[in-house]
């Protein structure tokens, strides 16, 4: 999907080049065990909202799933791993900053709105390979519209 490959454009835009692996729960697991840290986790895209236009085209808004994630120690307390916490809350931030000035040609790819509601939750020894940082839930709309 065409939507994941511009995220991941985004990705490897931030500051601290984290890696970036798409897939469902089970897959991203797997995943994890070879991948290099930090990493950005995406998982499928659910739900897309389609919204006919009166000028004949369609939005599209994707509600978008992302873990931002540093790879951590198994005896590490919670109180341990606030730094990481921390960061993965930055490199969210600056995900969001980068997506919505991002560009495809000449325009902006995605619009987000003033006053979007994100959310970011901190992410505890996930995963068999150990990670801690933040999931990230936003919506992004696409700027390119299909006409018909």
């Amino acid at each position: 999907m065409a939507i994941r490959n511009q995220i991941q454009a985004v990705v490897h835009t931030l500051g601290s080049s984290p890696s970036f692996i798409y897939g469902s729960a089970n897959e991203l697991n797997l995943l994890a065990d070879q991948e290099n840290f930090p990493c950005v986790f995406m998982y499928p895209l659910q739900p897309i909202t389609v919204t006919p236009c009166t000028n004949g085209s369609v939005d599209n808004t994707y509600t978008v799933y992302l873990e931002f994630l540093f790879k951590t120690d198994f005896d590490q307390y919670t109180a341990d791993n606030e730094t990481y916490i921390s960061q993965a809350l930055q490199m969210a931030n600056e995900f969001i900053v980068k997506a919505a000035t991002y560009r495809q040609g000449d325009g902006r790819y995605f619009k987000i709105k003033a006053g979007e509601k994100a959310k970011c939750t901190p992410v505890y020894n996930k995963y068999d390979v150990n990670t801690t940082g933040v999931s990230l839930s936003i919506t992004l709309a696409t700027m390119y519209f299909q006409a018909y």
